[in-house]
Formats: C-alpha cells, sequence, structure tokens
C-alpha cells in the first residue's frame, strides 16, 4: 500500500500501537478471547493493521510521535477527507482515501485533456461504452501522459496535486482492482467497435497497420510467450496490433495477442474486426478501407482475407519473393525509362497487373519503383554479403568444416563450390536426427552471372495493390506509412508501454485500454498544435507543452477554502491553451469545481 511522505500526510501516532524497527506502525484493531487449543483455559488475540511508517524509521518513535498515513488510518478514525470516495462493492467498507487535496493544483493538462476528448468525440465512446467508469479511464490515461510512466502506483500521490475527471484520489490498491475486475472484455471490444467506426470517418481511408512486443513478467498467464522480439527472444512477451489512420497518426483500434505468434499469423483477426465493421450498410457504404503493411504480412491467406472481407490492402513485397524476382528481373530496363520518371520523387515507376498466385480468382496491381539514390545504398550492402559469403567459405576450407547439401546451397549464393564427398553428419533435432552425405570444400570461384543479377536489382522496390491505384498514388500512401511506427515509439517511449507491470490477463486487457486512450489523446494534442511546431519543434513537443500546462495551477485560501488562480497564463501556456481551443474560462471554471 503506497504511503505519502509529503508533510500533508504527517499525523501524530495513536496509542496502542507497535512499531517494527523499519518503523511501520501497527495498531491493535480488535482483540478477543478463544479457547486453547489443548483446553486449558482460554488466550487473548489480536489483530493488527499498518496505518503508517514512523517519519525517521530508526529513531526513538516515542520521542517522535510523528508518522506518515496511508489509506487504513483515514478509515480506522473515520477522517472523512472525501465524500465521493464510497464504499466497497464486495466489503461494504469505505474505499481506501487519501489524505484531501493539496493546497496547489495543476488544472491545465485536465483542461486541455478535457477538450482534446471533446474534440476527437472520445468522451461520449467512453461513457457510452464504460458508464460510470469512463472517468477513471481519462484519469489514469491524463497520469500517463503527464508521468510518461504507466506505473500506477505512484497515481494517488500525483492526483493529489492534479484535477482530475473522477470523484475521489483512488489508491493503488483500487486501481489494481479497478484493472483486474473492473472493465470487461465484452467493453472494450464494444468502445473498441464505436470507436473505429467514429474514427474512420468517410470516403477512401488508409490505414497503416503493424505490431509490436511488450515484455512481461507475468506467470501463468495464457498470453504470456517466449515470441519473436528483435532485442531477446528469450524474454517473455505480449504482442500488441494497432491500427493507425494514416493521414493523421490517429489510433484506429488495438489489439492483444500471444507473444509467440507471428506478424504473419495474427493478421486475420485484423481483417475479421474491419470485416464485422463493414457489414454495417451505412458504415460500408461511407468508408473505403485501404491497409496498408509491411513485408511481414504477406501471404496467400491474408491477400485473399483482404479481398474477401471488401478491404484494400497496399502491400511492400519481399526483396528475395519469387515475384518481385522476376518482376524486377523481366521489367528493369523499361522502368528506368525517362517516360517514367516521376518528377515529385526523384524515382522511376510503372505498374503491371497480373495474378499474385497461380490460384488467383482476382488481378493485382504491382508498382515497380527503381529509386537511384537506394541503388548505392542496395550495392553497398549486397558488396558486404558477398564478402561475408567468401569469408565464410574460406573459413570452412581452413577448418576443412563437413557441411551437408543444404549447407552448402546456401553458401554458394555467389561462389561456385567445388566439394567432395567425406563421410556423414547428423541433421535434425535430438530424437529425430537422421544421417546424410558430408562434403568438404576444396575450392571455390565467383559467380559472376548472378552476381551481376544482383546487381541489377538493386535500388528496385515493389508494391503491391489489391485495388486499381497508380504507382504515384500508392507511394502518397505509403509516404506515411511510419505513423504507426510513431505511436509506438510514443507508447513505448512516452507512456511507459515498454514493459506490461500486471499480474493477470484481465489487468493486462484493462492497461492496454488505457495506453490506446492515452495514445488517442496524445496524437490529437500533437495534430491540434502542428503549427506551432513549424517555428519552434523543441518547446513544442507534446511532453514539452505538457509540462507547460501542468505548471498551470490554482492555490488554496485557507480561510475560505477555496481555490484560486495565482497567475495569468505565460505566453507559451497561452499559444497552447489556444491552439488546443481551451479558453482562460474553462480553466477557471475547473479550478472552481475544485
Amino acid at each position: 500500500m503506497t504511503i505519502l511522505k509529503t508533510p500533508e500526510n504527517t499525523v501524530t501516532i495513536p496509542t496502542g500501537v507497535s512499531v517494527t524497527p523499519k518503523g511501520y506502525v501497527y495498531l491493535n484493531t480488535s482483540s478477543k478471547w478463544v479457547a486453547r487449543a489443548d483446553g486449558n483455559g482460554m488466550l487473548s488475540t489480536h489483530k493488527k493493521e499498518c496505518i503508517g511508517v514512523h517519519v525517521s524509521p530508526g529513531t526513538d518513535w516515542k520521542t517522535d510521535r510523528r508518522m506518515y498515513a496511508n489509506a487504513n488510518y483515514y478509515r480506522i478514525f473515520e477522517i472523512k477527507t472525501d465524500e465521493n470516495a464510497g464504499k466497497d462493492e464486495k466489503t461494504g467498507r469505505p474505499l481506501p482515501v487519501y489524505p484531501s487535496r493539496s493546497d496547489n493544483i495543476s488544472v491545465g493538462l485536465k483542461a486541455a485533456i478535457k477538450k482534446a476528448a471533446e474534440n476527437c468525440g472520445l468522451d461520449a465512446v467512453l461513457a457510452e461504452s464504460f458508464e460510470e467508469d469512463a472517468d477513471t479511464i481519462l484519469d489514469l490515461a491524463m497520469y500517463m501522459i503527464s508521468e510518461e510512466s504507466a506505473v500506477f502506483q505512484h497515481y494517488p500521490h500525483w492526483a493529489r496535486n492534479h484535477a482530475f475527471f473522477s470523484g475521489s484520489i483512488r489508491s493503488d490498491s483500487f486501481i489494481s482492482g479497478f484493472e483486474k475486475d473492473k472493465i470487461t472484455l465484452s467493453q472494450i471490444n464494444l468502445f473498441k467497435k464505436k470507436w473505429a467506426v467514429k474514427s474512420l470517418g468517410d470516403g477512401r481511408v488508409f490505414v497503416c497497420y503493424d505490431s509490436t512486443n511488450e515484455n512481461s513478467s507475468a506467470k501463468g498467464v495464457f498470453i504470456v510467450e517466449k515470441g519473436h522480439a528483435k532485442d531477446d527472444p528469450g524474454i517473455n512477451q505480449v504482442n500488441t496490433e494497432y491500427a493507425v489512420r494514416q493521414k493523421d497518426g490517429m489510433p484506429i483500434t488495438f489489439r492483444n495477442f500471444p507473444g509467440s505468434i507471428n506478424d504473419m499469423a495474427e493478421a486475420p483477426e485484423m481483417i475479421a474486426f474491419f470485416e464485422e465493421l463493414l457489414k454495417d450498410e451505412e458504415v460500408k457504404k461511407a468508408v473505403t478501407i485501404i491497409v496498408i503493411a509491411d513485408r511481414g504480412y504477406v501471404s496467400e491467406e491474408n491477400i485473399k482475407g483482404f479481398r474477401n472481407a471488401g478491404i484494400g490492402c497496399i502491400l511492400m513485397l519481399k526483396k528475395n519473393m519469387n515475384m518481385t524476382v522476376s518482376l524486377v528481373d523481366s521489367n528493369a530496363g523499361q522502368v528506368k525509362r525517362l517516360e517514367n520518371y516521376l518528377p515529385s520523387s526523384g524515382r522511376f515507376a510503372m505498374t503491371v497487373k497480373r495474378k499474385m498466385f497461380n490460384d488467383d480468382e482476382k488481378d493485382s496491381w504491382f508498382h515497380i519503383v527503381w529509386d537511384p539514390s537506394l541503388e548505392e545504398a542496395d550495392r553497398n550492402e549486397l558488396a558486404k554479403e558477398i564478402e561475408g559469403e567468401r569469408r565464410r567459405i574460406e573459413k570452412d576450407i581452413e577448418r576443412k568444416t563437413l557441411r551437408n547439401k543444404d549447407e552448402l546451397k546456401r553458401l554458394s549464393k555467389f561462389f561456385r563450390l567445388e566439394f567432395h564427398e567425406e563421410g556423414t553428419l547428423d541433421v535434425g533435432a535430438r530424437g529425430n536426427a537422421r544421417t546424410v552425405p558430408a562434403y568438404a570444400i576444396d575450392g571455390f570461384e565467383r559467380n559472376e552471372e548472378e552476381i551481376e543479377r544482383h546487381h541489377a536489382r538493386c535500388g528496385f522496390m515493389v508494391f503491391m495493390t489489391t485495388r486499381e491505384m497508380t504507382a504515384v498514388e500508392t507511394m502518397e500512401a505509403l509516404s506515411k506509412r511510419d505513423c504507426v511506427e510513431k505511436a509506438f515509439r510514443a507508447l513505448k517511449g512516452w507512456l511507459g508501454m515498454d514493459s506490461i507491470g500486471v499480474r493477470y490477463e484481465s489487468s493486462m486487457h484493462t492497461k492496454s485500454l488505457v495506453w490506446f486512450v492515452a495514445s488517442i489523446l496524445r496524437s490529437v494534442i500533437f495534430n491540434e498544435t502542428k503549427r506551432l511546431r513549424k517555428n519552434d519543434r523543441k518547446r513544442y513537443t507534446v511532453p514539452a507543452m505538457t509540462r507547460l500546462l501542468d505548471e498551470i495551477t490554482a492555490d488554496k485560501d485557507l480561510e475560505t477554502g477555496k481555490y484560486k488562480r495565482r497567475y495569468r497564463l505565460t505566453k507559451s501556456q497561452r499559444v497552447v491553451a489556444e491552439c488546443l481551443g481551451v479558453t482562460e474560462a474553462e480553466i477557471d471554471k475547473i479550478i472552481a469545481e475544485l
């Protein structure tokens, strides 16, 4: 249980207590006589509860009887610090609350979050989906933005100094229970559907789609598994996928799934989500969805899934795909013709219409693009790959390493090998191993024809669309594909999503919901303040503006008990507030409600 170690939370240690060497204060809250187990007489039992910690652990508490109180102290001694705290639904006891509000409260951030939620319609969708719990979700999302953290143990201390949406300061134990038991997956799914319809709007909408992983140490949770993390595949993780509106980076929907599932296998669930949305005739008439995804999602199942769902898609094909190689080899010379030059991008491009798979019933459009600036980078990368292969072959010859046929094939991408059979090797996993012929490499020479073919493919990219689009339209749509990566960077860098600190799967889903809401609010604030960053990118980043808003505070009049803003807004605060549509009157209204 969090204990606020602040001057406002200092109280006198009551009588009838015991104090541990570490300074924790325990109160005997009840005592009764019970029969001894051996039947010989009665004994007295006591129930103890921790009510706080001494201000100076290790010193004589009987001389200095000051301590920092916790929620139990205020409950046991019936100190009314918050009339709206209510009672626990299970026990009927008053909910743990913390001391009364600080004498100085930040109000600017609440005004900005309130306006942002109203402007994008988030407040209404939250209220429709979660009813009275919508305010708590907004509070937790605002805490994430303000503190750049998702560690809710510190929320009570933060709330004492901030204006918030719900009726009382929630303890960390309340938040833990809220994450675990209060919000259901059905409510979250309802919210995601309503928000997606709201945020998609109408017309043709490009949606960028990708996934990321978050580390988790939770035990016994189905969704936490070892997966395909780039940094450390041995870490247990949860994968999260986001769909983001391409034009402005607004998050549309999200989903958690087990850490062991790769990108290609997870896509059908997202396709099914959009397919369900498009079953609504009004939505289907109003919006055309085109999903932009990277190479990891290219599969026959996914492409057919997009088509069957009535969703368009733009996919970048892998360079080593047979389709990519075939298209580049047969069209490289024609693509580089002057008539295919695109002045807007400095690239050359042409479009070819053909089937993606042998059994395809419909055609796809393939946009073959040559970028002269990319060609140099590709050639350098190719040179490194050729040199690396040469060194591996030389090392095998020097050490007389034995290889099987498959390994020889991988080593001979750019070189012709001379080798002879020499004994056998066991290959395969233990218990399922098999014996195959072994070979020793005697010599090698460059395969100039193959190397030249790879050189000719440098600088080329191939994009596939399931809807008819020009190369220019496709590249324009792809130009902001990194919006989903920016969303992940914001979540992990400024909202604390680098690790999920929960123990239960239900808590994981609730926390992911709060992250999603925080990312929506952050996106609104970022987009509505874009013009400020044209002249000053450093002062008007979202974290910097959050600090400016946090510094708009109100002080308590100790005689009247009312709060009043001491200072007028600074120029920077006023500029940010105006961009977000927040007026000084709205800030003063929040102060009046404290």
